[in-house]
C-alpha cells in the first residue's frame, strides 16, 4: 500500500509538472506579439472595410492592454483613452474582473431561468436609481439591443406609431431600426434616401436670427439643410443642444430654445398630421456628436412638450 500510495503521488506530482509547463508555453506563446503590419494585412483581409479603425490615415494603435484610463500598445507606450465607451469604471477594474472571473467559472447562461443575482440587480435599480414610474426591467447585451427593444416598446404604447424625434448627430446602434434614427449613421450611410421633411425648414426660423443673420448664407442653408433630411417622413431630426458651437448659447435661454425645437415636431405630428409620436431618443450625452451636455432643464422641458 504505501508503494502504491508513493508511485500515486509519483505520478500525480509529473501531471502537474507537464501540465506547469504547458500553461507556461501557452503564457510565454501569448505574449509573442504579432507584427503590426502582419495584423494590418490579416485585419484588411477577412474584415470588411465598414469596420473602421481609428487613426488608419496616420498610424493605427495595436492595442494589447488597458489599465484604468491608459491603453498600452505593443512597444509598451501608454496613452490616455479618452475615445473608448465600454469600460465604464475603467480598464480591467480588479473588482469586475474578479466578478466576471467567479461568474463565468460558475454559470453563463441566458435570462429564461431564475436566478437570484438577477432578481436583486433588478431590485436594486428599480427601488434605488429609478423614478417612481419606472418599475420594470430589461437585461440587454448591447446598446443597440437595449434602443431597438426601447423603439417596439414605444410603438406599442403609441398605438403602432413610428414617428420619432431624433437629434442631430446621435448615434444609437447598428440594427436597422436604430440606423434610422441615428443622423450620425444615416447621413454618412448607403442604407436610406435622404428626402429633405416638408415643414421641417418652418421651424428654424429662430436659427437665423440668434445668429444675427437672414439665414440664407451658405453655411446656414447647408446647416438646415442637413437637419432637414432623414429617412423618411417619420424621423424628424431636431438641433442638438450645443451651448459651445452651436446656435443658441446663452445658458439662461438656451434649454427653452433648444426645446422649442422639438416642441415644433410634436406639433407637426400631432396637429398637422393629427398622428402620435412614438419616442423622443437622445443619449444622456451625445458622444460622437460631439461631447456635447444639454443646458440644465432641457430634458425636463423636452419632457413635457
Amino acid at each position: 500500500d504505501l508503494l502504491v500510495s508513493f508511485a500515486t503521488l509519483a505520478v500525480a506530482g509529473a501531471v502537474t509538472a507537464v501540465y506547469s509547463l504547458y500553461q507556461k508555453k501557452r503564457r510565454e506563446n501569448a505574449q509573442k506579439i504579432v507584427p503590426k503590419e502582419q495584423v494590418w494585412n490579416l485585419r484588411n483581409q477577412y474584415f470588411s472595410q465598414r469596420l473602421i479603425v481609428s487613426y488608419s490615415n496616420s498610424n493605427p494603435l495595436m492595442v494589447m492592454k488597458g489599465q484604468g484610463a491608459r491603453l498600452m500598445d505593443e512597444n509598451g507606450t501608454s496613452y490616455l483613452d479618452t475615445r473608448n465607451n465600454v469600460c465604464h469604471l475603467g480598464h480591467c477594474h480588479p473588482a469586475v474582473v474578479r466578478a466576471v472571473q467567479e461568474q463565468v467559472a460558475i454559470l453563463n447562461t441566458n435570462t429564461r431561468y431564475l436566478h437570484p443575482h438577477m432578481v436583486q440587480l433588478a431590485e436594486q435599480l428599480v427601488t434605488r436609481h429609478f423614478p417612481p414610474n419606472l418599475c420594470k426591467v430589461f437585461f440587454c447585451n448591447s446598446g443597440s439591443e437595449a434602443n431597438d427593444l426601447a423603439l417596439r416598446l414605444a410603438r406599442a404604447y403609441s398605438g403602432g406609431s413610428n414617428n420619432t424625434i431624433v437629434v442631430q448627430g446621435a448615434y444609437h446602434g447598428h440594427t436597422l431600426g436604430v440606423l434610422e434614427i441615428s443622423p450620425y449613421k444615416f447621413l454618412k450611410g448607403s442604407e436610406y434616401d435622404k428626402p429633405e421633411q416638408a415643414n421641417h425648414r418652418c421651424s428654424f426660423r429662430n436659427l437665423a436670427t440668434s445668429s444675427g443673420n437672414d439665414g440664407n448664407g451658405p453655411e446656414q442653408n447647408d446647416y438646415y439643410t442637413k437637419i432637414a433630411q432623414s429617412p423618411g417622413a417619420h424621423i424628424w431630426q431636431v438641433p442638438a443642444p450645443d451651448t459651445f458651437r452651436g446656435p443658441h448659447r446663452n445658458p439662461d435661454t438656451a434649454a427653452d430654445e433648444y426645446a422649442q425645437y422639438v416642441q415644433d415636431a410634436c406639433n407637426e405630428f400631432t396637429q398637422g398630421r393629427k398622428e402620435k409620436v412614438r419616442a423622443f431618443i437622445m443619449e444622456g450625452g451625445l458622444s460622437i456628436g460631439g461631447v456635447i451636455v444639454p443646458p440644465p432643464g432641457y430634458l425636463a422641458k423636452v419632457a413635457r412638450a
